[in-house]
């Protein structure tokens, strides 16, 4: 059984694939013995299993019509998905199978088969994408960084012992606070304690703004926002009431970049600390910059879409997004709900966040298979292999692809990492 005819539709909003279906006079004969085998198994009266003849069994089932539908489905259900997959196709939901007539012993038998599949688009341009990326070696500003990390590493907040200290941006403030949404408390923020670094982000600007100036003891009251730059926010409208006690102060300190510091990291000297800081990063570089390569290139030639990706394969890959984040949950041992309270996520912004991932990966999908196209490229059986490379039961997973007619959806990644690789390969890479 094989495709015989493959054709497109694309009716502005959705792309159609049908195709034609056609099981050889061999197959037919074989179905119909089969089926007529398994029919002859059941109680018939007057005559013993499998003794039945065949005019009897059909009669059984409603006549040669009804039976020979019945062979019909015998050939969709056993051969159809199997021809569906030789020919590249992949569903995006269950396709519809029409059988205008049934099939008849010694003759082919046609049925075409339709459904929809992924949009096909074009790039507005297929030159090389020009990307910035990080120096692989390290840099006199990356050392400074990590001297600086390692500085805040082993920071200390040591208590202002001034009984008139006024706070000011960039003290510590230890307080008790509480904190309401139109007069409703904020899960975690209720009569708490807390220390607040001002002008640090641990609370926004318009809190801090409020606490500058306070001294200890002071009781204040005060309305603030909590806003991300869109305007977004995590509670509501973000219109935020606080009750803030100051309890005390404190002042960020840290140590020198020196030999004792050098020392207690394991470290012989500050010239051996400078050594082994210029190693970790190169090593952690080796190992991230590839990666992030690749995420730039996608970045770049999704941008080069001819168009908006059709709203239905948005769909379809936000159902994969979704069962991705479960999946990580499950395997985390936490539900949605509780995920959810954890991060302090509200679930309109969750949605937000599946669905800008979906049009991501949607427009980087589109994008890739259309450089594949656009460069002629091939798939070969060395490509399906490389995708279990390393993996020690490679050939039995191969194996259960193949027997699960799912080998379109490898071949598919094949061709996704093979232009992956074009575009990597090729791509302009300016320093940052």
């Amino acid at each position: 059984m094989e495709v015989k005819d493959k054709s497109f539709e694309y009716d502005g909003q959705t792309r159609e694939a049908v195709l034609t279906i056609t099981a050889t006079p061999e197959e037919v004969s074989q179905a119909a013995k089969q089926f007529f085998k398994e029919l002859g198994q059941r109680e018939i009266p007057g005559f013993r299993k499998g003794k039945a003849p065949r005019e009897v069994l059909e009669q059984s089932v409603g006549g040669h019509e009804v039976a020979m539908g019945g062979v019909a489905e015998k050939l969709v259900n056993e051969g159809a998905f199997a021809a569906i997959d030789a020919a590249d196709i992949i569903f995006l939901e269950e396709p519809q199978f029409n059988v205008d007539v049934m099939p008849e012993e010694g003759r082919p038998f046609s049925f075409t088969v339709s459904g929809i599949v992924a949009p096909e688009m074009k790039l507005a341009s297929y030159d090389p994408v020009t990307i910035k990326m990080p120096p692989d070696e390290a840099t006199d500003e990356d050392i400074k960084q990590a001297k600086e990390d390692l500085q805040d590493l082993y920071h200390t907040l040591d208590k202002v012992t001034e009984p008139d200290h006024v706070a000011s941006m960039g003290d510590y403030v230890d307080m008790r606070l509480t904190v309401t949404n139109h007069g409703k408390l904020v899960s975690g923020m209720n009569n708490v304690s807390r220390m607040v670094g001002l002008g640090h982000g641990t609370m926004p600007d318009s809190f801090d703004e409020h606490i500058v100036g306070t001294k200890v003891g002071d009781l204040i009251e005060f309305d603030f926002q909590a806003k991300d730059e869109q305007g977004n926010s995590e509670h509501g409208d973000g219109e935020l009431h606080a009750q803030a006690e100051i309890c005390g102060f404190r002042e960020l300190r840290l140590p020198e970049v020196n030999d004792e510091l050098a020392i207690k990291v394991g470290c012989t000297d500050v010239e051996d600390l400078n050594k082994q800081l210029k190693r970790n990063i190169e090593m952690q570089k080796a190992e991230q910059l590839p990666k992030l390569k690749v995420d730039r290139a996608a970045e770049a030639i999704s941008e080069r879409l001819d168009g908006d990706v059709p709203e239905y394969y948005v769909d379809f890959i936000r159902q994969d997004v979704g069962r991705e984040l479960m999946q990580s949950l499950e395997d985390q041992g936490i539900n949605l709900q509780q995920w959810l309270l954890q991060n302090n996520i509200q679930g309109e912004q969750m949605k937000e966040d599946v669905n800008r991932e979906a049009m991501h990966r949607a427009a980087i999908d589109l994008a890739l298979d259309a450089i594949f196209a656009h460069e002629s490229m091939q798939i070969t059986d060395e490509d399906i292999q490389e995708l279990f490379a390393g993996e020690d039961d490679a050939e039995e997973k191969l194996a259960s692809w193949r027997d699960a007619n799912r080998m379109s959806n490898l071949r598919k990644m094949a061709r996704q990492r093979k232009a992956t690789k074009w575009l990597v390969d090729n791509a302009i890479v300016e320093a940052e």
